[in-house]
């Protein structure tokens, strides 16, 4: 039977964000605390501020979902679950999450709390979602990336698994697979797993190291907007709608809630659903796609701009006084204080964005600029402003008028009592319970008895606990009593003391475990990855090199090369983070027809299938491990060993706990690896004359492009035959520093991306010999790697 209400789960990047967001109708609302979560430069929620936004979204129906999508750092786990402890108590209703160590402590020591899968965990096929429910997730925000019809099987697999779909509908895109995407934190130190993302893909590059000419915004997308299909997702069975937004403002999040909420609306009483609304282009946007669900990966999903296109000219600065704050506008400029503004070159460089304070007259406004002044604000100059087609500040006047007393925790007391006997209080608390009694003994009244409204009146006294009085029963008293108010004053003390300390007792419960660290292996080994024939023939047959294999995602591809685990049969597979439909399918059967001893995975898929078949599997790098917690986790799932993300600089690396049972893996040499994309990023530096990405793109493309930034970070972008253009910062990179590491079990040679940038100038036998002799402590060899062994640049041995 078709369910009749689908979730529609809005963006609060601040409090009155948040508030927005239940004005205009969402059933839920995502939003962050402190730093814990995927959008540091929102403003967030503090933490003081957060019960009365529960309680508030709680009185219009509304569910509030704390974000901690982020990789997290083993030191932060304590604090982590302070916040826990924290939130859950101010009514939480689930959290969001994308670490596999922290969805396993949030498991263990916090039962009852709803946990939901991040899009950062790039959830795409039917193994991953039984890896999750099995993980205690019962909801999935799948990866952007999918078509309806994918989309619609995904849903089909995820309710099979018990599990609630939910798919972003409207806001910005990432040009890379989510979750696998380090560029910002590789090329800028700002980690977008670590919530700090400084959008590289945004920026210029210029096309060809050697030519300095102009550049382009080549991984710019438009933004998503699926607004005219939402009855086809409705249709499809998803249950929760998504929107993107937690850095911009209560009016972008009102209006584009509003207009969702108006379309689902229409949707249920069997209406036709609106092509388009207006409202949503008068709020930030980079225009609209909706490619991605169509399936249709092209030019047409990209922008040359990255700037507002809500903008529109409303007129021109007539004078600027910087000392004064005071901005004097064309006459022609309709403008009120409060207004948001952008100021431009006639060119369209930007210059600042300010808010429009109170009339000074004569055209003249109060002038708070935002953020950075790119240039000096001058007569003439453009003002742009966004149309108003919602009366913005009464909105404000609503959201200002909303709110609520913080939620508190219900305490249930019950007396019992005579003359001549103690009084007894009992004390309910969720499903604990408690009796006291008092030291003195109760008494007739002589004159006036203690009345129920007196007894209920001092029980209720609950101050700044967190605690309120839900009800109190008295049938066990005995009539005519006289009750001193210091007795029901020390037994309702005495009660909220213990439960404030069961309280504190639950914090103490949600602390992470002591991770074990294992036993320091006697003996490092080297693998070797390779991605053709020639270069496995290269590798010694004797034992002393374990052969890797890095297979291609598309099923054509894959069949072709097949034939070399025959050939080799020691030869270990490597799958892939991104398997979509059949390319998972195909993969599962490769896996079990092939009959691998060992396989190494980037796909959580792939992991839970192996597990299930007893075959041994190590984690990779992409399935973003960033704690001891995360490696045990990826060991209770059957992972025999594992890498460590690439988000890990040496110094985390070198703090993390490596639990027993499980081996840690480390490159010794290998490519920045930057992101992966669906979308053709070749084309954009090199066009191919196709508009459109057609069946024949993944299995028959193998070409390459290089760029380069405005700080000279030279970058490549690699299209694989059969696999998804992958981006890498060009260079072979050496990690010397890690080898005096002995947890490392198995050190990496990786050589899968098959450029001339990242392959030594040396033999593999000779790559070789130097590896084992830097490993075995530095003992001299024939040949080194470059002269700045650790850096980003191409290997070469001398």
């Amino acid at each position: 039977m078709k369910k009749n209400t689908i979730e529609l789960l809005a963006p609060g990047g601040d409090a009155g964000s948040v508030k927005a967001a239940i004005l205009a109708g969402a059933d839920a609302v995502y939003l962050g605390v402190g730093d814990f979560n995927a959008r540091k430069r929102a403003v967030n929620i503090r933490p003081e501020g957060l019960p009365e936004l529960c309680s508030l979204a709680h009185r219009y129906g509304c569910r509030i979902y704390l974000t901690l999508n982020i990789l997290a750092f083993e030191e932060e786990f304590s604090a982590l679950s302070d916040l826990l402890v924290r939130t859950m108590r101010f009514g939480i209703d689930a959290v969001i999450i994308q670490d596999y160590g922290l969805l396993q402590h949030v498991r263990r020591a916090f039962p009852d709390l709803e946990i939901h899968a991040s899009t950062q965990m790039t959830t795409h096929n039917s193994g991953q979602l039984k890896l999750l429910a099995e993980s205690g997730v019962k909801q999935v925000n799948f990866a952007r990336e999918l078509s309806l019809s994918e989309l619609t099987e995904l849903t089909a697999a995820a309710h099979k698994e018990g599990l609630k779909a939910e798919v972003f509908v409207h806001g910005a895109y990432c040009v890379s697979f989510s979750g696998q995407c380090y560029m910002s934190g590789l090329l800028y130190e700002n980690s977008a797993n670590r919530g700090a993302c400084v959008q590289p893909c945004r920026r210029e590059y210029i096309p060809d190291s050697g030519n300095r000419g102009g550049g382009s915004k080549v991984l710019n997308l438009k933004d998503n907007s699926v607004f005219s299909r939402a009855a086809d997702l409705y249709a499809a069975g998803v249950d929760s709608l998504k929107i993107e937004g937690r850095i911009k403002g209560y009016e972008y999040v009102y209006s584009t809630v509003l207009s969702w909420r108006e379309q689902l609306d229409r949707i249920y009483e069997g209406e036709n659903p609106a092509e388009k609304d207006s409202r949503l282009s008068t709020v930030f946007n980079r225009s609209f796609s909706d490619n991605l669900l169509q399936g249709r990966l092209g030019a047409d999903s990209f922008t040359p701009e990255s700037g507002d296109r809500s903008l529109v000219p409303v007129g021109t600065v007539d004078a600027y006084n910087a000392r004064a704050g005071e901005l004097v506008v064309s006459r022609d400029a309709q403008l009120s204080a409060g207004q948001s503004i952008t100021v431009t070159e006639n060119s369209g460089s930007f210059i600042c964005t300010g808010i429009l304070g109170e009339s000074t007259g004569n055209r003249g406004f109060r002038f708070r600029i935002e953020h950075k002044l790119m240039g000096k604000i001058k007569k003439g100059q453009l003002i742009l402003a966004q149309d108003r087609l919602i009366d913005f500040s009464a909105v404000k006047d609503k959201i200002s008028s909303m709110s609520a007393d913080p939620e508190k925790l219900p305490l249930e007391f019950s007396l019992q009592g005579e003359a001549d006997k103690a009084l007894e209080l009992s004390a309910s608390f969720q499903d604990k319970r408690i009796t006291l009694v008092s030291d003195a003994l109760l008494e007739k009244a002589s004159e006036h008895p203690s009345s129920p409204d007196l007894i209920n009146k001092q029980l209720s006294r609950l101050g700044n606990t967190c605690f309120y009085l839900a009800s109190c029963d008295l049938e066990g008293l005995e009539e005519g009593l006289f009750i001193p108010v210091t007795v029901l004053n020390d037994l309702r003390r005495k009660a909220v003391g213990a439960f404030e300390a069961d309280l504190k007792g639950e914090s103490e419960k949600g602390k992470p475990v002591t991770l074990v660290p294992g036993d320091l292996p006697k003996s490092p080994r080297i693998a070797l990855a390779v991605a053709d024939r020639e270069q496995l023939k290269q590798i010694p047959d004797d034992g002393s090199v374990l052969p890797v294999f890095q297979l291609p995602a598309d099923v054509e591809v894959l069949a072709e090369v097949e034939p070399l685990f025959a050939d080799y049969p020691d030869l270990i597979p490597w799958f892939p983070s991104i398997l979509i439909r059949q390319q998972y399918t195909a993969a599962s059967d490769f896996l079990l027809r092939t009959g691998a001893g060992q396989i190494i995975t980037d796909n959580s898929g792939i992991a839970c299938l192996a597990r299930e078949r007893g075959i041994p599997w190590i984690a990779g790098p992409l399935l973003n491990a960033t704690n001891g917690y995360a490696l045990d986790f990826l060991r209770q799932h059957g992972a025999a060993g594992a890498f460590c993300s690439s988000e890990l600089e040496d110094s985390r690396f070198d703090g993390i706990t490596v639990p027993a049972g499980i081996e840690l893996w480390a490159p010794f040499a290998g490519p920045d690896f930057l992101m992966k994309s669906r979308h053709c990023i070749v084309r954009n530096c090199r066009d191919c004359g196709k508009r459109v990405m057609d069946a024949r793109c993944l299995p028959d493309c193998s070409r390459s492009a290089e760029i380069t930034d405005t700080q000279g970070n030279e970058i490549l972008v690699i299209k694989s035959r059969g696999d998804y253009n992958s981006l890498y910062r060009k260079g072979l990179r050496v990690h010397p520093d890690r080898l005096k590491d002995p947890r490392v079990g198995t050190w990496l040679l990786d050589l899968r991306v098959r450029h001339r940038s990242m392959q030594p100038d040396c033999s593999i036998p000779e790559f070789i010999e130097y590896a084992q002799g830097q490993i075995r402590g530095g003992e001299s060899s024939k040949v080194s790697p470059g002269s700045m062994p650790g850096s980003p640049v191409k290997g070469g041995c001398l």
